[in-house]
């Protein structure tokens, strides 16, 4: 004779009730388990006989169960009633969120109970239930640097530029001939400026690829004014702007370097100032660079930092993950972050917050700054002293009045104001 799921699921609930009143499982199993029974596996598996169902079918009802509130019958339902232990029975709004592992766990325990009763009373043969594991996210942060890693890619974007440019290099055609030019010709060297401006400039803005590339000199402002004063007084702010999204930024004094490289570059290429309509990066001939990601490429296989430690390839983006991360690890306010890089707490979360515990080590042990200071040292002398009053101590602990240890400090006081 089959049993359908409905009928054996509310015998199950009888005899938990009961058990629970005769103090042989937890006071709250009547209290907490019908409720969910009834809500989710016997609306799911309803009058099917519960001998027919299969582990695949189960696989099935967990994956209805994790969106019942979003997408399946929950989704139709305004308020839930619910009923403390103490007997206090509420409404409360329905959840409209996918079932946490905890929960889906947590009912997986009564669900495997239910089918073990089952199983117990005959109606159908032992069912091996799916386990609930966590599937591990994967990790989308954007591949970034270290700030030993970001050293180490401006000192070799240096080196490259200082290449000295007399070198020769042997070229070899396909039809013979052989001939040698130098292997660093001063456009070469003017395009690697390009670049290490371009570093800078994206490291201490936090600009995304489009944004530095739709960038004009129109829109910075305060750099072509304070330019030629002492560096400490020179300022720029940046209005950005890229596929979808605008704003203002105000870069870290590192992009002033930049952008006075990028400034000098033109005007000895065009011989002229900027104007306001001009890209800040241009080519030797004013067009604008669409791209650096060739030039970006070679330079991070020759510093070795093609790739981040996970494999994942660097890209322009890179020096934005690097910007947020620094001013995360210097304790600026996320808030401030997210205004200033014209995106979202969320995102910031997501992609770019994974900052290097080693660079905040200090904000992590608040109050302790001291303890790693180097301890001073006492000398002899101090060191007697605190051994002469710790043999004092004790004797006054066991009653001790007159003793030769009160007899020797006093000796030692009376010696220290005659000298």
């Amino acid at each position: 004779m089959q049993h359908q799921f409905h009928d054996v699921a509310e015998e199950f609930i009888e005899k938990v009730c009961a058990e629970a009143e005769r103090g042989e499982r937890s006071h709250y199993h009547p209290t907490f388990w019908p409720p969910m029974i009834r809500r989710f596996p016997m609306a799911y598996f309803e009058n099917k006989a519960v001998d027919l169902i299969t582990t695949a079918d189960v696989e099935r009802y967990l994956e209805w169960r994790k969106t019942y509130w979003t997408n399946g019958p929950g989704s139709k339902i305004e308020k839930i009633r619910c009923e403390r232990e103490d007997g206090r029975v509420f409404s409360r709004p329905a959840p409209r969120k996918v079932a946490a592992l905890a929960t889906m766990k947590g009912e997986m325990v009564i669900l495997r109970e239910l089918f073990r009763q089952a199983a117990r009373w005959g109606y159908c043969k032992p069912l091996e239930l799916p386990t609930i594991d966590a599937r591990k996210k994967p990790d989308n942060r954007r591949p970034g640097f270290k700030p030993e890693e970001y050293e180490k890619l401006v000192a070799k974007s240096i080196e490259r530029i200082n290449e000295h440019h007399t070198k020769l290099k042997v070229i070899k055609a396909k039809d013979g001939r052989v001939w040698t030019q130098k292997a660093i010709t001063e456009g070469i060297r003017a395009d690697r400026v390009r670049l290490h401006a371009y570093i800078e400039l994206m490291a201490n803005s936090g600009l995304r690829p489009t944004e530095a590339k739709n960038l004009t000199w129109g829109d910075i402002s305060l750099f072509r004014e304070t330019r030629h004063l002492p560096l400490h007084q020179q300022d720029a702010r940046l209005a950005v702007h890229g596929k979808s999204k605008h704003g203002n930024t105000v870069p870290l004094y590192g992009a002033l370097s930049a952008l006075s490289m990028l400034w000098d570059l033109f005007v000895h290429d065009m011989d002229r100032e900027p104007e306001n309509e001009d890209p800040v990066f241009v080519d030797e001939n004013g067009n604008s660079i669409l791209s650096f990601k060739k030039s970006l490429t070679a330079l991070l296989i020759a510093a070795g930092l093609e790739k981040d430690n996970r494999g994942v390839r660097r890209t322009s983006y890179s020096f934005r993950h690097f910007y947020i991360s620094q001013m995360l690890a210097n304790n600026v306010s996320v808030h401030h972050v997210a205004r200033n890089t014209r995106t979202s707490l969320t995102m910031i979360d997501k992609h770019y917050a994974q900052v290097n515990t080693e660079q905040i080590k200090d904000f992590l042990r608040p109050g302790q700054e001291d303890f790693a200071k180097e301890p001073i040292l006492l000398d002899d002398e101090a060191y007697a002293e605190i051994k002469l009053l710790e043999r004092r101590i004790e004797e006054l602990k066991r009653g001790g009045e007159q003793s030769f240890t009160e007899q020797e400090m006093a000796a030692r006081h009376s010696n220290e104001h005659v000298g």
